[in-house]
């Protein structure tokens, strides 16, 4: 998601599915940033959300590496800060949908196998549930991880799966402006996330940047909904960091006069 990262010799790499993969050591700097806050700062939560967060985002790239490799390119995995990349190539407009669209796909199934082991334990095993902190952790984490995530990257800004699909439509559908036109949604969809976030910090409501989504409760009919809801503030400095960079781009690229 930010950019190309440089190999190092520290590394790691193995195969999964036949699907080379290499983790820069960034990513667990920063993903042990993203589970220090819900861990509490407690490094045994904070080495499982560590864990969390390299299945999670696996599996989302496992979803765009499979599908590239279906269509033919020998696809690879780096996760890297904030997340990792898949390698591509350009294929036909709805090949490069599917291709964007495998990962989060493959989020939100995850995200429902992980639901279905909570709904039984709440049904079932309500105790072992609420007293143990590292198992309510990891499923809470697993459970915002697969769904929150995997639903940010579907919004139709670059560089998110979103935005890649917007961009292969766009691309077939515009005709020479297709470039423009992409910045231009990109600014607009980013710059808008990043408004109603900072709307939501001053009201400091954090559950209303992402109440759109519906969280599924019919197993679980009070099921916490709060715990999948993201920080407005991270969403505000994310989205508009991006939203800056797009005008930047624009302004230097399009802009008459």
């Amino acid at each position: 998601m930010f950019g190309i990262a440089g190999e190092t010799e520290f590394d790691v790499r193995f195969h999964i599915l036949g699907i080379p993969v290499r983790i820069h050591p960034v990513f667990w700097l920063s993903s042990a940033l993203l589970a220090w806050a819900p861990a509490g700062g407690q490094l045994g939560l904070v080495f499982l959300g560590i864990v969390c967060v390299l299945v999670s985002i696996l599996a989302h790239e496992l979803g765009h590496a499979v599908m590239s490799r279906k269509f033919g390119y020998p696809s690879e995995i780096v996760l890297y800060f904030l997340g990792g990349y898949a390698t591509s190539a350009r294929f036909s407009t709805w090949k490069n949908v599917a291709v964007s669209a495998a990962g989060p796909g493959v989020g939100f199934g995850l995200f429902w196998i992980v639901y279905a082991v909570f709904a039984y334990l709440f049904a079932n095993n309500r105790t072992l549930l609420i007293e143990s902190d590292a198992l309510w952790y990891v499923l809470n984490l697993m459970l915002f991880a697969n769904l929150i995530w995997n639903a940010m990257n579907l919004i139709p800004c670059m560089p998110l799966d979103g935005g890649q699909i917007m961009q292969s439509l766009v691309s077939r559908y515009v005709g020479r402006k297709a470039t423009e036109r992409v910045v231009q949604v990109s600014i607009a969809t980013s710059g808008a996330v990043a408004l109603w976030s900072l709307i939501c910090m001053q009201q400091q409501n954090a559950g209303n940047p992402m109440h759109v989504i519906p969280i599924p409760r019919m197993l679980v009919p009070n099921f916490p909904v709060g715990n999948l809801q993201p920080d407005p503030m991270f969403l505000a400095i994310f989205f508009g960091y991006m939203c800056a960079q797009h005008v930047m781009f624009y302004n230097s690229q399009f802009r008459r006069g």
